[in-house]
């Protein structure tokens, strides 16, 4: 599989940062849509509570009113009977007629809970009121006669009424004790419990339908704030699980790569499908400045025809090893420019590659093997003293042995080596010219030999 199909695939296979903020808003939308709900649900159950509190205390203050009603026209037709004052006569009919407390809380009360038990009892309150009256205006039709006032200044309901025979033959104080008797009597009380009976069977019927009112009420505003507080607990989660994904996928890597950065190495390629991409790209590049800071630096230090180290890097090893624990060998091809001139300068460059090859072969790789001119060598040879000189002797001798054999279109090639120990005796200042100074001995004598300082 390609890098870039692998890249790909393990690019489906990582969480992508862009999926999962999408998912987390998303998620993050639906919790507060559904809190928003919720909320809106409280509060309608808060209005639902609050109206029927309000719908109570109506009704309770309206059947209050129909009862405080009843009993100040009784109050007001009693104290009439006992005391003859027409004032008490006239706020009774004022109340009766005028200010009305007993229809208007009836109205009310149906206004509100028309066609319901509530409104059925205050409304037998209502009519047993009215029953009562009956009464009240024949007492107080007694109390008019007894008193001998003008039935003028009373309302035709009271005006009108005709007294029983046997009331009429009794006297006047025997008319006003008829009239008190009749408002005090047993019946009389009996009309007040009834109506008083039927304003408490109101309230607790009222009660009633508030205590269920308010259950239901108050289980779905229980219901709603459960379902809130569970959800405000999964929006937490939902935030808790997005920073652990946030830092999981993108803080963690970014600081791991910057670290990696630093440090200049690759990135670990890890975290979300972006900062994967973003690890391999840049560890692509990396690789590619890698191996092309390697290369340049490969190419600063070897020479372009022999691959073998080149005169800086010579340079540098020769002050470096300028001791006693490494020898100097420098080579040089012998009669080079006449091969050059007679067979070509590729034929030139292939008996160079032909002399480096073969030198990289005789030595270890702990030597190093540079080329320092057009057909000079050297060769640095590590951890080696004068004890190894018939081993480069020998070294020397095989390699001229096959330079000498003419193969693929080279002719026969030799080389003048010059060698320098670190344990030399009489050494000079410089490692470099004592080797040199054994090279030349070779030269002047005909090459195709291996000199020692």
């Amino acid at each position: 599989m390609a890098d870039g199909e692998k890249k790909r695939v393990a690019e489906k296979k990582s969480l992508s940062i862009r999926t999962v903020t999408l998912l987390t808003l998303i998620a993050a939308c639906v919790l507060a849509a559904a809190s928003i709900l919720f909320i809106r649900r409280t509060e309608q159950t808060n209005r639902a509570m609050r109206r029927a509190d309000e719908n109570y205390i109506v009704c309770s203050q309206t059947a209050d009113e129909l009862m405080d009603a009843s009993d100040y026209l009784t109050e007001m037709v009693r104290t009439f009977a006992i005391t003859g004052d027409e004032t008490y006569a006239e706020r009774y009919f004022e109340e009766v007629n005028v200010t009305r407390r007993r229809d208007h809380a009836v109205q009310t009360l149906g206004s509100l809970f028309g066609e319901t038990p509530m409104y059925s009892y205050l409304l037998s309150a209502l009519e047993r009121s009215n029953a009562l009256m009956e009464s009240e205006y024949y007492a107080m039709r007694l109390n008019i006669e007894a008193l001998g006032l003008s039935l003028d200044r009373f309302p035709e309901n009271v005006a009108a009424l005709e007294l029983m025979e046997s009331d009429q033959l009794l006297s006047a104080g025997e008319k006003r004790a008829h009239a008190i008797e009749i408002l005090f009597d047993e019946q009389y009380e009996r009309s007040k419990e009834g109506i008083r009976a039927d304003v408490s069977d109101c309230l607790d019927t009222l009660l009633k339908e508030l205590e269920k009112e308010l259950g239901e009420a108050t289980e779905l505003h229980l219901r709603a704030q459960n379902a809130q507080t569970l959800l405000i607990l999964m929006l937490v989660a939902v935030i808790f699980l997005s920073a652990i994904l946030n830092w999981y996928l993108v803080v963690s890597p970014l600081l791991a790569s910057v670290g990696h950065v630093r440090q200049n190495e690759p990135m670990i390629s890890r975290g979300s499908a972006e900062i994967r991409f973003l690890c391999e790209t840049y560890n692509e590049v990396f690789e590619h400045s890698r191996r092309h800071q390697e290369q340049l630096s490969y190419d600063a230090s070897h020479d372009d025809l022999t691959d073998l180290h080149n005169r800086g890097v010579f340079d540098r090893l020769r002050s470096e090893y300028n001791d006693g624990t490494a020898a100097m060998i420098l080579v040089d091809v012998d009669k080079f420019k006449e091969i050059n001139d007679g067979y070509g300068h590729d034929v030139g460059d292939k008996a160079l590659v032909r002399v480096a090859t073969l030198l990289k072969k005789s030595f270890r790789n702990e030597d190093y093997v540079c080329r320092i001119g057009g057909d000079e060598f050297a060769v640095i040879m590590l951890n080696a003293n004068s004890s190894l000189r018939e081993l480069v002797e020998g070294k020397i001798s095989r390699l001229n042995e096959k330079l000498g054999l003419a193969e693929d279109g080279l002719p026969p090639i030799s080389v003048s080596v010059g060698v320098a120990f670190g344990d030399r005796e009489n050494p000079t200042d410089d490692f470099y010219k004592d080797a040199d100074s054994a090279l030349y001995r070779v030269k002047e004598s005909g090459g195709r030999n291996c000199a020692f300082y």
